[in-house]
């Protein structure tokens, strides 16, 4: 890593632990002290736990092969998370190494890696142990940051400048499914407010995993938003939804080829930059 961004990760690391302090690192502002061992909505203290790395081919086109590193816990209850069990239970994962973690990350690159890919659960509610990390890596890694967007502007801050791609969640659009899908009423604000300001730190890409049946109340008022606002970021449309197996207020079946089709012809008319 380039030694003025090595400084500003060790120094931001610093800021972040005393945020934990009385932690308000996303909108739950739960207060606790996670260095003292508390815990809030996220179930996480100021260790720093993972569960999983993989060199993956399944990102954006020009993202691959992408090193996943997966840190557990997460300030959101999406019915439809496949990775839930370490979102409900994040102490189960190894606590991280950090030593190990470089050797793995120098080892993903050399077998082909493009982009380290921070992701969980949320990399929000684990900025500390992310901003230990990247005192490790090396100058030319660039780095993804695989999020939610559901965090306070303190996260925004202490990221800015050492993201290459902001890889953005747009999970959800109304308030409703918000609420009922997501746990989060006030999700919609804190996420587009942070894509905005994520636009004036670096690349942006916004993903929609397109949820069946929710084309009027999400899809489409997602990518009005996108077109009036932000009309050249880049959009990502997943098919890929994987019904849960209790389905509450989310989808209990897959999307169809239908209507996969129909929202990409949606995003064409609002003229909206689609990427593979």
């Amino acid at each position: 890593m380039n030694p003025v961004v090595h400084k500003q990760a060790c120094s931001r690391a610093k800021l972040a632990k005393e945020a934990m302090r009385n932690c308000r690192l996303c909108p739950r502002n739960c207060g606790v002290d996670r260095t003292a061992g508390q815990k809030g909505y996220c179930k996480l203290d100021d260790s720093v736990r993972f569960y999983r790395e993989v060199l993956y081919s399944g990102e954006e086109a020009d993202l691959n092969p992408s090193h996943h590193i997966y840190f557990a816990g997460c300030n959101l209850r999406c019915e439809f998370c496949t990775v839930a069990e370490w979102n409900e239970r994040p102490d189960a994962a190894d606590v991280a190494d950090m030593d190990n973690l470089k050797k793995v990350i120098n080892q993903r690159a050399r077998q082909g890696a493009r982009t380290l890919n921070l992701l969980g659960g949320e990399p929000a509610v684990n900025v500390y142990g992310i901003l230990k990390l990247f005192s490790c890596l090396a100058a030319e890694t660039k780095v993804v940051w695989n999020s939610n967007m559901y965090y306070n502007g303190i996260v925004d801050e202490l990221m800015a400048g050492l993201v290459d791609v902001y890889l953005a969640d747009f999970k959800v659009g109304e308030k409703r499914c918000a609420e009922s899908i997501l746990g989060a009423a006030d999700y919609l604000e804190v996420v587009k407010k942070n894509i905005i300001k994520a636009g004036t730190h670096g690349r942006v890409i916004v993903r929609h995993v397109i949820l069946p049946g929710h084309t009027e109340c999400c899809l489409k008022p997602i990518l009005r938003w996108l077109a009036e606002t932000l009309p050249a970021v880049e959009v990502s449309l997943r098919g890929n939804y994987f019904p849960p197996a209790n389905a509450g207020a989310s989808p209990a079946g897959y999307l169809s080829g239908d209507e996969f089709q129909k929202a990409r012809q949606f995003a064409a008319q609002y003229r909206l930059n689609l990427v593979k």
